[in-house]
């Protein structure tokens, strides 16, 4: 076929499309439904994806958290993980000291729903948090008035507080919390400083914190009980390209340190952001599989319609199809008129669905808490499906088109 040849095709099947209005519409409906579903799965899954994305890397730059369980994301602690012996300081230390591709080392404590009250102020919420003066740095989470925790007052474990902007809103509202009494689980402290905002991570808020000296957390909480208190080690590599040594150095000295056995598993478990947004991307490729799924059923519905219209396109345009055959149209002419009007057909409404499910994904970001996010290859991949859907399902009726007899086609009435 020659490109005039297509042309005229095109032509024509517009043509057909703007006389059987109606009709049209209807085969236009079923492929938009089609891709709307997928438009939306993608962005709900592309939405989630980014939103976690974005949180892992608020919780520093190429971070790397080490604790007594096993890495993972929604998985419940076996037994035997509860009652291993928790990571300390000194194991903290030792990184420290002996891993050259780690720029820093923060251990911490934290412990939730602890009670802290200002004058006739009280919160129930707040997360305690047990830090060194490596924290700051390590976490990238940085004080936006007064000071951070310092070595002296871990040194001597320091009645000392720095506080998370939303505390300071629900107890000191707009009154300077800097050199304020702080009473944690009824005990003063003195509160130091401020801390920037922080956003949050995984639905729980980063500015509902406190954070206390790590000694003094030891004094007052000695017994580390999951769930209700856990500890961990954070730790930041030179850069991402050290990540990969970095977790091979703090692997061997937390062996050696936790005096695991040759051969022996890990009694420890050891995450980085990449591992994490790995586990969470095995985690939603099944919600993948089973929207995929949904939105496959929605387009075959959509591409039945469209053969089914086609059909009886094809039957209503028999004798047509015998004069064009009778004045020299080929076979290869009829097959493309056909396909080419199904394709349009089902590009038209590929376009509308994805215009309708980016509209969806706007609504969506502004009127409820699930993120949504409609990347470029989604809407390539809408336009490519929906033309495919036309080629597969339209191939059919344009066959029949073609191999038509074009004697039988001129005497149909």
């Amino acid at each position: 076929m020659t490109f005039a040849d297509i042309r005229e095709s095109a032509y024509m099947a517009f043509d057909t499309v703007r006389s059987n209005k109606l009709r049209s519409s209807l085969t236009i409906l079923g492929v938009s439904v089609g891709v709307i579903t997928i438009v939306f799965m993608v962005s709900i899954i592309q939405g989630l994806n980014k939103a976690f994305a974005a949180q892992i890397e608020s919780l520093g730059s190429n971070t790397i958290w080490a604790t007594k369980f096993d890495p993972s994301i929604g998985h419940q602690p076996t037994s035997e993980e509860i009652h291993r012996k928790e990571l300390t300081i000194e194991d903290a230390d030792a990184i420290r000291r002996e891993a050259p591709s780690i720029v820093g080392v923060s251990p911490f404590y934290r412990k939730i729903n602890e009670t802290a009250r200002y004058g006739d102020k009280q919160s129930d919420t707040p997360i305690l948090i047990g830090v060194t003066s490596y924290h700051e740095f390590t976490t990238s989470s940085y004080v936006a008035r007064g000071r951070y925790v310092t070595d002296l007052d871990v040194e001597q474990r320091t009645n000392v507080a720095v506080l998370g902007q939303d505390l300071v809103k629900a107890l000191y509202g707009t009154e300077d919390p800097i050199g304020k009494e702080l009473k944690i689980a009824g005990r003063v402290f003195s509160v130091v400083g401020v801390m920037e905002p922080l956003g949050s991570i995984l639905g729980q808020s980063r500015d509902n914190t406190i954070y206390i000296p790590i000694t003094t957390f030891e004094k007052y909480y000695p017994d580390i009980e999951f769930p209700e208190i856990i500890s961990a080690i954070i730790v930041r590599p030179v850069s991402r390209a050290y990540v990969k040594s970095a977790i091979d150095e703090m692997t061997d000295i937390l062996r050696r340190q936790r005096r695991v056995p040759q051969g022996a598993p890990n009694n420890f478990g050891i995450s980085s952001q990449d591992a994490l947004l790995d586990v969470y991307n095995q985690l939603t490729g099944a919600t993948y599989l089973v929207l995929t799924a949904i939105s496959c059923v929605a387009l075959m519905i959509g591409g039945i319609g469209v053969m089914n219209i086609m059909l009886v396109s094809v039957t209503e345009r028999t004798k047509e199809i015998g004069l064009r055959k009778a004045v020299g149209a080929t076979r290869t002419n009829i097959l493309s008129q056909f396909l080419i009007e199904a394709v349009v057909l089902t590009a038209i409404g590929g376009l509308l669905g994805l215009l309708v499910g980016e509209l969806f994904s706007v609504l969506m970001n502004k009127y409820s808490p699930l993120p949504a996010y409609v990347p470029a290859w989604a809407i390539g991949v809408g336009i490519g499906i929906s033309a495919g859907v036309g080629i597969i399902f339209g191939l059919w009726p344009a066959w029949k088109a073609a191999r038509m007899d074009p004697i039988e086609s001129l005497r149909w009435e």
